[in-house]
């Protein structure tokens, strides 16, 4: 697995950094980014989608999930609100976020990610009827330690019948965590 970082500066009218990161392994999607505000420190963790062995001859669906964590810690100076958002890329292979496609070689295999366990909304960036998962949290001197936690589901469907050639699939999201 590897992992790498990009970072982009801070935007007009307020404080806002975004941190991207990829990690890729065969038949595994794992997300992670970060950002920071004045009063608090955030980062994103992710437990990826392993979907094991396809098989093409099987008639229901092949379904995963997986986790993404935001945590904010308080940095000092004061109690603060901390709403964020979290998307999700077309990856790799896809052309948007409902086109998404494992790889293996030339090979593709149609799959996709949800925010919802009914597989009903696919987790995008917000366009195109795609759903980004968001929140709050309150962080800060007398909300106890100054760290909190939220912890997202991602749902992951391969859909069934798929036409597929032996191979070792995978593909690469990048999550991008902004508060």
């Amino acid at each position: 697995m590897r992992i790498a970082r990009s970072s982009r500066g801070p935007e007009i009218g307020h404080r806002r950094r975004q941190r991207r990161a990829w990690l890729t392994a065969a038949l595994a999607i794992v997300l992670c980014g970060a950002g920071q505000v004045d009063a608090a420190d955030c980062d994103i963790t992710a437990v990826g989608l392993n979907f094991g062995t396809y098989d093409p001859s099987l008639t229901g669906p092949d379904d995963s999930i997986g986790t993404v964590t935001v945590t904010c810690r308080y940095v000092p100076k004061g109690a603060t609100v901390v709403s964020y958002r979290v998307t999700i890329s077309n990856g790799t292979n896809g052309t948007s976020p409902t086109t998404r496609q494992l790889g293996a070689g030339s090979a593709r295999l149609g799959y996709n990610v949800f925010a919802d366990p009914a597989r009903s909304q696919v987790w995008g960036n917000g366009t195109g009827s795609t759903v980004i998962a968001s929140g709050s949290m309150t962080i800060g001197p007398g909300v106890g330690n100054g760290t909190r936690t939220a912890t997202h589901t991602v749902y992951g469907r391969i859909p069934q019948l798929q036409d597929a050639v032996p191979g070792a699939y995978n593909d690469t999201l990048v999550l991008t965590l902004t508060y």
